[in-house]
């Protein structure tokens, strides 16, 4: 596994794409703390400034005492459960984040190319043909493509995330920076493992599905599964409770183990959830590419007996889509609209699962 050549072809392959990733990963990290911090001392120097000043004065009944301004300048990072302070008058309006919106965004879409260039793009240009005929297991290529991948994302996550803390802490006096630590370990640790799953998502989908289409099309339903399922559950809970807010909290960051930054609650568990499901995800593979075969290319389904849970997979995400689209638009409510929710989830599985049986089981892939 360890041969120069092989590491060379499996860095051809992504390399269009590695300069992107580090890019996306500075804008995302590196500049949104350049542009917190900047915010930061536009307050600092409002409360400094003559103007901030005659303001106090004019008004002395509402005027901020030095406590109220050190609060307000005092930057937090806390768990949503985490009480701000113990006093009802306290200010704490500036709250430390991560990003910028659109960066973000696109560091979680080539976090998935990357996956995607080093098997299902692979197949659509036929370099596992050359690939098959080189002298490495295929254990050893893919143990190459992952450990490739994972270098990649995590020299880009912890370089320009490490760059923008050094920036920030460099710009805010260490007194006015206020984290709850174990929130920070957790989303610092959880965003970097959601990135390594969404890169090693299309993998395991590239040797499981051999047509490039389906391929793209299976990473990006099982990209949506978990946020679909948390939806759809959501719903359900609304109707059961009358509207009433229950216990999806403490359990919904189980289904935010792709979205970097999106856990709520300080607690470690969906963090041993990632864990178990890269290394579940490496064994899969390994497995899988074990027994995938050249004559796969252009299939749908690489192994025939996983059709059925194709089938059965997606026409679940097409019926929660379709309940929770119709939930977001027409707003059902009651006894009767839990009915109707229920009846359009049901109608759509097994409308998804006819399709899917006359298009898979009456042609032959």
């Amino acid at each position: 596994m360890w041969q120069k050549g092989l590491w060379y072809k499996e860095w051809r392959g992504i390399r269009w794409v590695v300069p992107l990733v580090f890019l996306v990963f500075l804008l995302a990290f590196f500049v949104g703390l350049v542009n917190e911090s900047d915010a930061w001392n536009k307050s600092q120097a409002h409360y400094k400034s003559e103007d901030f000043q005659v303001e106090q004065e004019l008004d002395p009944d509402f005027a901020m005492t030095k406590q109220e301004i050190r609060d307000d300048l005092t930057v937090r990072y806390l768990a949503y459960e985490t009480k701000l302070s113990d006093k009802v008058d306290q200010y704490t309006y500036f709250f430390f984040s991560f990003t910028v919106s659109v960066p973000f965004t696109l560091t979680l879409v080539l976090a998935v190319i990357l996956g995607m260039c080093s098997v299902i793009l692979e197949r659509y240009t036929r370099g596992n043909h050359f690939t098959a005929v080189m002298p490495y297991s295929k254990k050893a290529i893919l143990g190459v493509k992952v450990l490739l991948g994972f270098a990649v994302i995590t020299v880009s996550y912890f370089v320009s995330l490490g760059l923008g803390v050094w920036y920030f802490t460099s710009q805010v006096p260490a007194e006015f920076i206020d984290f709850h630590h174990q929130k920070l370990i957790m989303d610092v640790l959880g965003s970097w493992l959601a990135y390594l799953l969404l890169f090693l998502l299309p993998i395991v989908v590239g040797y499981v599905i051999g047509s490039p289409l389906g391929g793209i099309l299976a990473t990006a339903g099982l990209v949506l599964l978990p946020s679909t399922i948390l939806t759809f559950v959501a719903h359900m809970e609304h109707f059961m409770n009358k509207g009433a807010s229950g216990d999806l909290s403490y359990w919904s960051d189980f289904c935010r183990i792709l979205e970097p930054l999106g856990f709520i609650r300080p607690a470690y568990g969906p963090l041993i959830l990632q864990v178990g499901l890269l290394i579940g995800a490496l064994i899969f593979a390994g497995i899988v590419a074990e027994r995938e075969s050249l004559e796969t290319n252009g299939r749908l389904f690489v192994f025939q007996k996983m059709r059925a849970w194709g089938i059965g997979v997606t026409a679940i995400l097409i019926g929660m889509l379709v309940a929770n689209m119709v939930q977001d638009f027409v707003k059902l409510s009651g006894t009767a609209g839990f009915v109707g929710f229920l009846a359009i989830f049901g109608v759509s599985v097994m409308a998804s699962v006819i399709v899917g049986i006359r298009f898979i089981y009456g042609k032959r892939f």
